[in-house]
């Protein structure tokens, strides 16, 4: 079986949540996600998140503005398994901006339901809804 090992991140202000939509040139595209990506050789789940947050949204994030909140697995395939973490993110330097072609947006609990997210994401959404990470 195959692992694939995942960060993402929960950025949250003024009780809104950004979201991302894959651009329509990569796997799962127009599905809704939270920013993160997979692990590179050698990265662990802190140092994936810094660099996915730079890489996707320009911004810059320590360790120690880092909070991870849960881990979460979910099959897409018989044969392969995600693992996430799980960040909240209140705190970041820089502007936030779309510099991977995705569409971004920040979001209320109430319209976040009505976005089209992965299945591997549904979970964190429903933890979202009741508080669960607050």
């Amino acid at each position: 079986m195959k692992t694939r090992l995942v960060s993402c991140s929960i950025l949250q202000k003024k009780n809104k949540y950004l979201v991302c939509k894959r651009p329509s040139h990569k796997t799962f595209a127009e599905y809704w996600e939270f920013p993160g990506g997979k692990l590179e050789q050698n990265e662990n789940f802190y140092d994936a998140i810094i660099r996915e947050l730079y890489e996707e949204l320009g911004i810059v994030v320590t360790i120690k503005d880092l909070n991870i909140i849960d881990n979460v697995t979910h099959s897409y395939k018989k044969n392969e398994v995600i693992i996430m973490a799980v960040f909240l993110l209140k705190k970041w330097k820089g502007k936030i901006k779309a510099r991977e072609s995705q569409t971004i947006k920040w979001v209320s609990k109430s319209e976040i339901n009505k976005l089209n997210f992965l299945e591997g994401s549904k979970i964190i959404l429903e933890r979202v809804q009741s508080n669960f990470y607050t």
